[in-house]
């Protein structure tokens, strides 16, 4: 249950973007963009994005596009202090 919690996308805030296939990672950045998100960082996977923005806004739209959203905890971000 715990689990479940750390990686459910928050309704609002930071979020990792995962593409499930090459296809939807092209073009990812600014296919989220255009529903509202704001890029904040590179994740750990391959192709991943942390972005700050409205679950609500985002959700439909990525999965949709075959990308994953989930809660943006440090360990799963790159760079300083877990974000790049």
């Amino acid at each position: 249950m715990m689990l479940a919690g750390v990686f459910a996308p928050p309704a609002r805030g930071d979020m990792l973007a995962i593409p499930l296939t090459t296809a939807s990672a092209h073009g990812l950045a600014a296919g989220l963009i255009a529903v509202g998100a704001i890029p904040v960082g590179k994740g750990q996977f391959d192709g991943a994005l942390v972005v700050r923005g409205d679950r609500e806004r985002l959700a439909w739209p990525m999965i949709a596009r075959g990308v994953l959203l989930l809660a943006a905890p440090d360990f799963l971000c790159v760079g300083q202090g877990g974000r790049a």
